[in-house]
């Protein structure tokens, strides 16, 4: 069988989980990753790392290991095209991509709703916070006074402490 029509028949995809796993991006099969790659590029061409951004935007883990070698595998297919723009490559959708997506156009709509349907579990936002709060401990590092970080550390043992009184008295 081809690998345009394993792609075709691939639909396993439907029965896997699309919410966070403890902290990670979202997660799907590759045959769903090149259904909802086309339909971004076929809404506006796009650059690899404009792709990849618009993944994680979405919550959803893709980064340049994956998108690349796909963006090859679609233009190497006939789905896209690329052109170089200044020192990016930029993709678009052929109307041999936009054949397929009208042709797979129940199986984006299922793709997406699974998505929608899934949501944001309830400890999301924990880890959201978690990574802002991170991300401000680690602007510290090697700028801030001692006595800055002593407060700071202070702070952060104080709230470890409230958390556990909270699980405590759940």
């Amino acid at each position: 069988m081809a690998r345009a029509d394993r792609w075709r028949e691939d639909r396993s995809w439907r029965s896997t989980s699309y919410g966070s796993h403890r902290g990670h991006a979202k997660r799907f099969r590759r045959g769903a990753l090149k259904l909802v790659m086309l339909k971004l590029l076929a809404e506006l061409p796009r650059h690899g790392y404009d792709l990849i951004r618009a993944f994680r935007e979405h919550g959803w883990s893709a980064g340049a290991g994956s998108i690349y070698p796909l963006l090859a595998f679609l233009e190497s297919s006939g789905y896209v095209t690329s052109h170089q723009e200044g020192e990016r490559r930029t993709y678009q959708v052929t109307e041999k991509g936009r054949t397929l997506l009208e042709d797979r156009a129940a199986d984006v709509t299922a793709f997406f709703e699974a998505v929608s349907q899934a949501g944001e579990e309830p400890g999301d936002e924990l880890q959201d916070a978690l990574e802002r709060l991170s991300g401000a401990v680690e602007q510290l590092a090697g700028q801030a006074k001692a006595e800055t970080i002593a407060r700071v550390r202070d702070l952060l043992d104080q709230t470890r402490k409230e958390i556990y009184t909270l699980l405590a008295q759940e």
